[in-house]
């Protein structure tokens, strides 16, 4: 049986170029066939008529915290709780981003194994939902940014020993916070937390297992500590100025900004005021570090922060939106959704659609190359292959 899509419309991810009269031919979990013209089904294919529809591939959210729900100080929320609810929650809320259309997202920051164990359940199809790269806990110094998602470790050997057990628990990459931020109280975004010899450790133990590192860095210091230790992507960013960004560019790195929470932060009342007043003080510099990353080429991957305080996921559509006010096109802010989302996370059978990659797509009433609201409106949501509404309800 195959789900063929018919007389589309096709972005597939890498073009620019919007192919009419597309059709794709999906059989198991993988596109087999794309090409032009209609395809005549077999009397057991599933035919969709893509005719006036677009068809982009599934969106990636590259920064999510699944235990967390989005609400105005989700922390203490999970706080107290066991292991075993909060891997329910982190379930419950990676199916309400792939009712979104969001069917790949990163975990960077979760108690113990409670997304890697959502992630095990979802790879060895016990249950549905989007695909999940996990870095387990992050690595903090004691007391450090948001400490209570992460493990804390202090100095080389400490730091050497937490990413090898984070790294044998099954996590994907390792997640590491060099500075301070926001959501924690009594420390600024600015200031430094763990030191360049520990961040190179870690990603070096990282390196070591084919391993990616990203890095939770606010401040310049901290920023330039992980450029010169070689990390992967470069969470927030608020503070990278030129010389920064050009170096990133350089090395091939990614920027992951998360505009969408900092507003989201600065503006909704009823978060932590703390978290609120260091927001106000950052939003402006960090949408400049934003636009100047535009203007000067770096990798941009989309990334949200949603499940932080007052940003559920329906957030994310927002953060596309920031994308492009920053200078990018709609166009450039797909791809950065799509194809250079899975490059930064290191999946190579996702973010296209092309033949042998695997089916997750999107097919949209409204051509999103001209108009990025049609992204959050009513859409047909293809995961693995298997409609979305039919797999969960």
């Amino acid at each position: 049986m195959r789900l063929i899509i018919n007389n589309c419309n096709l972005i597939n991810g890498i073009s620019d170029e919007v192919k009419e009269n597309c059709y794709i031919i999906i059989e198991g979990d993988s596109i087999s066939k794309i090409g032009l013209g209609y395809v005549e089904p077999g009397s057991t294919d599933t035919v969709i008529d893509g005719k006036g529809k677009y068809v982009i591939p599934g969106l990636i959210d590259a920064h999510v915290h699944l235990v967390w729900d989005g609400s105005p100080d989700p922390m203490p929320v999970i706080e107290h709780l066991e292991n075993d609810e909060v891997t329910l929650r982190a379930y419950k809320h990676s199916l309400d981003y792939l009712k979104l259309g969001i069917t790949t997202v990163r975990d960077v920051g979760s108690p113990d194994r409670t997304a890697i164990h959502v992630r095990n359940a979802i790879n060895s199809k016990l249950l549905k939902g989007p695909t999940i790269i996990s870095s387990g806990t992050s690595i903090s110094i004691t007391g450090g940014h948001v400490y209570s998602l992460g493990r804390e470790a202090d100095g080389v050997d400490g730091v050497r020993t937490a990413a090898r057990k984070i790294l044998k628990e099954g996590a994907d990459l390792i997640k590491v916070m060099a500075t301070g931020g926001i959501y924690t109280e009594g420390e600024e975004p600015g200031n430094t937390q763990l030191t360049y010899e520990e961040i190179a450790v870690a990603v070096k133990e990282a390196h070591n297992k084919n391993k990616k590192v990203a890095a939770h860095a606010d401040g310049l210091e901290g920023i330039m500590n992980c450029i010169k230790a070689g990390v992967n992507t470069i969470e927030h960013g608020i503070y990278a100025d030129t010389n920064a960004l050009k170096l990133m560019k350089e090395k091939g790195m990614y920027l992951v900004p998360t505009m969408a929470v900092m507003r989201r932060l600065s503006t909704y009342e009823k978060i932590p005021a703390f978290a609120r007043e260091k927001a106000l003080e950052i939003t402006d510099t960090h949408m400049e570090m934003l636009k100047n990353a535009v203007k000067l080429g770096v990798n941009i991957a989309t990334g949200t922060d949603c499940g932080s305080a007052g940003t559920p996921p329906a957030y994310y559509f927002e953060e596309l939106l920031i994308m492009e006010e920053a200078g990018m096109k709609p166009i450039d802010v797909i791809k950065s959704s799509t194809n250079i989302a899975a490059s930064c996370l290191g999946i190579e059978d996702r973010g296209t659609l092309t033949e042998g990659m695997k089916a997750d797509l999107l097919l949209l009433n409204e051509n999103p190359c001209t108009d990025l609201h049609v992204l959050k409106d009513d859409k047909l949501i293809v995961k693995d292959g298997k409609i979305v509404s039919e797999l969960l309800f």
